[in-house]
């Protein structure tokens, strides 16, 4: 990974397309945030026999909102 350059008055030298790319990730990581959080309290919301009928544990929960918001971050990284 390339590190940007410094200046002699302290300002990053980063090229615009690298900034670019940087800002696309935050806002991934923000979207993957915003999925994960919106799937857990849905799922959280959800009574034990709806999960079992969707075969799901509520030990199911977290694992699959994480999941939900990295492909979310992934597919607009990708897009």
């Amino acid at each position: 990974m390339a590190t940007a350059a410094v200046s002699s008055h302290g300002h990053s030298r980063t090229p615009a397309s690298q900034q670019l790319g940087i800002s696309r990730r935050i806002r991934a990581y923000f979207i993957a945030r915003r999925v994960q959080r919106r799937t857990f309290e849905e799922l959280d919301m959800t009574s034990d026999r709806e999960l079992a009928d969707m075969g799901l544990s509520r030990l199911d929960v977290g694992p699959l909102s994480h999941l939900a918001g990295r492909q979310a971050a992934e597919k607009f990284l990708s897009a």
